[in-house]
């Protein structure tokens, strides 16, 4: 939680006398565990425990990339503590459409048979196991004929997002049953949307999601 993005938000957070809760999932930063040992349903479940025991009175959920995946499927679980949902570089169903489908057939067996491969993406090469994307199949939301979300959302996105296109966040929009859906493109940002101009598009629109008393 010490990178750019997190860093920024905190300090946002600090300054405007708003209440903040920041977590690494289990494998990931400061967080205990190994990734490969875990499925988008026990990262899931880092989010269910937070809401259930760190939060009161509804809530602002605010998810990049995978984090934007879990955010949905958190708002899914916990429908009356959501006020809104802000997703940036939302990476929803990336385990089957950006790394299961863009793998060669060979790939595909040595995953079957073996359990993990190594997979690269744009930037890096990370472990990939069969129960990870296994697990993802059970969670999949763009599948769906419609995902029922009823709160506002906004999915800010980079057009020259090379880990995540665009299109997904589009998608989302069209899937989402709420009316109160925005989607804002920024051609100048990448993937992480941590320039200085992606993290003021993101201060706005936090702005906008608070009640008008919360913000000073």
């Amino acid at each position: 939680m010490d990178g750019t993005k997190a860093t920024a938000i905190y300090k946002f957070c600090q300054e405007n006398d708003i209440a903040l809760v920041l977590f690494d999932y289990f494998g990931h930063g400061y967080s205990s565990g190994d990734f490969i040992d875990y499925t988008i349903s026990d990262w899931q479940k880092n989010c269910a425990k937070v809401m259930s025991e760190l939060t009161s009175d509804k809530q602002i959920i605010i998810g990049s990339s995978m984090g934007g995946w879990l955010m949905l499927l958190t708002a899914l679980q916990f429908p009356e503590k959501i006020a809104a949902l802000i997703g940036i570089s939302s990476a929803p169903d990336f385990t089957e459409d950006l790394i299961f489908k863009q793998l060669s057939g060979k790939q595909k067996e040595e995953l079957d048979s073996k359990g993990a491969i190594d997979f690269t993406s744009e930037h890096c090469t990370y472990k990939i196991t069969k129960n990870l994307i296994e697990d993802g199949r059970k969670n999949l939301l763009l599948n769906r004929e419609a995902i029922d979300i009823n709160c506002p959302v906004r999915l800010l996105h980079s057009i020259n997002d090379k880990d995540v296109p665009y299109q997904t966040s589009l998608n989302l929009a069209e899937k989402i049953k709420s009316t109160d859906v925005e989607v804002h493109l920024i051609k100048s940002a990448e993937h992480n949307m941590s320039d200085n101009h992606s993290l003021e598009v993101l201060f706005k629109t936090i702005r906008e999601c608070l009640p008008a008393k919360t913000y000073r």
